[in-house]
C-alpha cells in the first residue's frame, strides 16, 4: 500500500491535493482509496512532529497489513 502525507483544508467538504502530490495519484482516478484524517487542535503545527507521526504509523500500518495478506493467504491453502 503506497502512502502520502501532506497538509491540507477542509473547503466545502473537499480536501485538495497539493500539486506535488497530485502527479503521484493521477492514475488513480475512480479507484478506492483508504483517508485517514488528522486534524489539527488549537495551538501551534509541528510540521516535524507530523512527519515522524506519519513516517512511524505507515510502517507500523504497512507491516501489519503484510501480516494480515499473509493470514488470508494461509487460509485458502
Amino acid at each position: 500500500m503506497k502512502t502520502l502525507a501532506f497538509k491540507s483544508k477542509v473547503e466545502n467538504n473537499k480536501i485538495s491535493i497539493p500539486d506535488e502530490m497530485f502527479a503521484q495519484i493521477k492514475d488513480m482516478n475512480q479507484k478506492d482509496v483508504r483517508v485517514i484524517l488528522l486534524m489539527e487542535e488549537t495551538g501551534e503545527f509541528n510540521e516535524e512532529a507530523f512527519k515522524e507521526f506519519a513516517k512511524i504509523f505507515f510502517t507500523r500500518y504497512a507491516t501489519n497489513l503484510e501480516s494480515f495478506k499473509k493470514l488470508i493467504e494461509q487460509s485458502k491453502e
